[in-house]
């Protein structure tokens, strides 16, 4: 692999006025989806007529507080263009959220239901799509509501509910629903207590004493859902570590003195206070946890792989060159877990203590998957989080044990999907990848660990995003010599594997690349994520579920290029409205030019923080931001005859299997409204291409206002010769300020020191 040139840095990209335009408005709206017949009107006024019925009793007795529909869609109306909003509007029953593919929800009272009723005989031209767009409607049900896997006699008074209120998005409809689900439970003897955490992360939570009690708040309108009260654990808790031998100061380094190096928070088990050279890299400590109920040994190997993985790990190729100093954040103690609402209070108060640190290492998750979807509250939380404070959350993916069960391979692959908090969409989730193998060992050199959890994320987001060495392991879950060496309690060393221990190698690699770009940009988390995630695009050969984009290079290799390609940072503020980014031409140097062909390799990252809302489930994000390059042409209308002008995009987004348009295949494949995307495309053979075209647009979701903000965007393009002994870097820099492009490095030292 070519080593990265320090004379050639990342080059960030001064945007312009010029470099925004407006676009035409769409010609006409969608056409219907199917005729709208007498016996689809029937069929969906029977629908309504059969939800006022189920409601009937309740609103008699309670006529001012809403109850929620479901309204389900055809399987090709997912896009928002057939967003059936002309029939469910504020006068009838207007849309407050979804549940799941497809499925909306609806605020309804009896009046807006009559409305409804008559608003489905529309032949309007407006209105006829929308009713050709649904399928069925129909009561939100007390099955909806109840999320409990089991109600256990046993767990009356011990087991803690979280229960969610319908958010009707109006101030004055919530006070009322508020009111009613008080009033409704106050008879029934409950211990509720409500908890905000963050904008986007409120609940109640319960310890009901029956199983009627629980049944009950399943029956009540107010409820969108009821669940157990989830509980965390350090994802490898309950994997053997294997003493190895004592740790010195050639395995472990002393920090050199003068060197300013990044500072990552640990939130784990604790780092052991005994273990004399990992304590010389501790900087700061928060307990939650009494002293006589520490076990720090997983905290401590997690702490010692930010430290310093290369030298614990014997200079092991691909291990990264990187150190960092640790904030000790101690929040389970020897039971191994924590619950989620306990969780949420320690970690905010821990990022109020120390809001300089800007990584947050999180080596923790559940036992089993998020659902595809709805994002987990822990997930929102942490976006909230670090919107607020502008740090970035590193999460492990989790592990599993289903490759050592004998299930079909479909159920085993459901089991195995990422769990929460890995669906954060604000953080860099990371899986594990093998660096060793034996001849009993589950996984080759390089291919996804079997214990570690793939993707997709809820709504098919990119989850994890990136891989990095968390060790190896038979069918029966020995990892002898193939596991990764970190430091464990008493200075002593330990072998051990899992998605934990990976997650902190990023956490090592990106408070690095903060560091070091801080100072000659503003370091944001999204320009950090944006880095390491790229480094692994050029790398990988595509997306997989199981590796995500790869694994990303050493510190070098995100700050850095190699002679023969350069990378460019585009940092855009993209308008909402028809308004798009557009920076033409891109002026590009001979080396990846002959006879009027490209002849080169170009891969572009894209990653951003929309506005997020819970209450769409699926729809979480409610902006998407769309990135091509590629070239305009006139092409001959058929029908008109006439000259139109199109734009073609040459660079497809990594999965590029797209099958055809629908909505749901452009989310699985294209990662539609998830804010990390990723194109690649080789042309050995070359593609002709008169000016090349760099785009970026806009989306936002159907009930959505148009944001009184830009969307900040980061992008990351390289272009890359395919030619052996090119020097494009150099070639491209001049050719870009002679054309009038303002460049600036993104990073000029790198203020690490590199063991040996």
């Amino acid at each position: 692999m070519k080593m990265s040139n320090k004379n050639n840095p990342i080059q960030a990209v001064k945007i312009t006025q010029r470099d925004f335009r407006e676009t035409p408005p769409p010609k006409s709206g969608p056409k219907p989806l199917r005729e709208v017949t007498k016996e689809l009107v029937d069929k969906l006024q029977s629908d309504i007529d059969k939800s006022t019925l189920e409601l009937k009793q309740h609103f008699q007795s309670h006529p001012n507080v809403p109850a929620v529909l479901k309204v389900r869609l055809l399987e090709n109306a997912l896009a928002k263009s057939h967003r059936p909003d002309n029939v469910f509007k504020d006068n009838t029953c207007p849309i407050i959220g979804s549940a799941d593919f497809g499925i909306l929800l609806v605020s309804a009272n009896e009046e807006g239901l009559g409305q409804l009723r008559q608003r489905v005989q529309s032949r309007a031209k407006t209105v006829q799509p929308d009713i050709a767009a649904i399928e069925e409607i129909s009561v939100f049900s007390s099955e909806d509501r109840l999320q409990v896997r089991s109600l256990d006699d046993d767990d009356f008074g011990v087991q803690k509910y979280k229960i969610h209120l319908f958010d009707h998005l109006k101030d004055s409809q919530n006070a009322v629903v508020k009111n009613y689900f008080d009033e409704s439970t106050a008879n029934e003897s409950l211990d509720i207590t409500f908890r905000e955490f963050s904008p986007h992360t409120r609940f109640h939570t319960v310890k009901a004493k029956s199983k009627l009690s629980i049944q009950n708040l399943a029956n009540n309108v107010a409820v969108r859902s009821i669940e157990e009260m989830p509980t965390y654990t350090p994802t490898d808790y309950k994997l053997a570590t294997s003493p190895v031998g004592p740790i010195d100061n050639l395995l472990l380094p002393d920090p050199t003195t003068g060197v300013d190096y990044p500072v990552v928070a640990v939130v784990d088990s604790g780092i052991c206070r005994k273990s004399i050279q990992i304590n010389k890299w501790v900087v700061g400590r928060k307990s939650f946890v009494p002293e006589n109920l520490l076990d720090t040994s997983h905290g401590t190997m997690v702490g010692g792989l930010i430290a310093s993985p290369s030298s614990l790990n014997y200079q092991g190729s691909g291990f990264p060159n990187t150190q960092a100093k640790l904030v000790d954040i101690t929040v389970f103690d020897t039971s191994g877990s924590a619950s989620e609402d306990d969780l949420m209070d320690m970690i905010s108060e821990a990022v109020e203590e120390f809001p300089e640190i800007k990584i947050w290492n999180l080596s923790i998750g559940r036992s089993e998957p998020t659902p595809l979807n709805a994002f987990s509250d822990f997930g929102c939380f942490l976006d909230d989080l670090s919107e607020k404070h502008g740090i970035l959350f590193v999460v492990a993916s989790g592990n599993h044990n289903s490759f050592t069960s004998s299930k079909p391979e479909e159920e085993k692959l459901r089991e195995s999907r990422v769990s929460s908090p890995g669906d954060s969409l604000r953080a860099l989730t990371v899986g594990s990848m093998a660096h060793k193998e034996n001849p009993l060992s589950a996984s080759e050199t390089g291919q996804c660990s079997p214990f570690s959890r793939i993707g997709p994320g809820p709504a098919f987001t990119p989850k994890p995003e990136v891989i990095h060495y968390g060790g190896n392991c038979t069918p029966s879950g020995s990892f002898a010599q193939i596991g990764v060496l970190s430091c464990g309690p008493d200075n002593q060393m330990f072998e051990s594997v899992g998605t934990s221990f990976a997650t902190p190698i990023v956490s090592s690699i990106a408070a690095n690349a903060w560091k070091s770009i801080d100072g000659t940009i503003v370091a944001t988390p999204e320009k950090v994520k944006a880095l390491v995630i790229h480094s692994a695009v050029l790398g990988c050969n595509g997306y997989e579920y199981s590796t995500g984009f790869g694994k990303p290079g050493d510190i070098d290799d995100l700050l850095y290029c190699t002679d023969d390609q350069i990378t460019l940072m585009f940092e855009v503020d993209v308008r909402h409205g028809l308004v798009e980014f557009e920076r033409s031409p891109i002026p590009l140097p001979t080396s990846v030019q002959d006879a009027g062909m490209f002849k080169g390799e170009v891969a572009m990252t894209l990653v951003y923080s929309p506005p997020f809302d819970r209450s769409f489930g699926s729809e979480y994000s409610r902006v998407n931001i769309s990135v091509s390059m590629g070239e305009t042409k006139d092409v001959l209308d058929e029908k008109t005859g006439e000259l139109k002008t199109i734009f073609k995009g040459k660079v497809p987004p990594l999965p590029s299997e797209k099958k055809d348009l629908y909505e749901i295949n452009q989310l699985k494949n294209s990662f539609k409204w998830s804010p990390t995307k990723a194109h690649k495309k080789r042309y050995p053979q070359g593609t002709g291409v008169a000016a090349w075209k760099l785009k970026m647009e806009s989306t936002i979701r159907a009930e959505e206002q148009n944001p009184a903000t830009p969307q900040k965007t980061v992008l990351l393009v390289t272009i890359k010769s395919i030619k052996e002994g090119t020097n494009l870097y150099s070639d491209a820099v001049r050719l870009l300020k002679t054309n009038g492009w303002i460049l600036n490095p993104v990073a000029v030292n790198v203020p690490i020191t590199i063991q040996q």
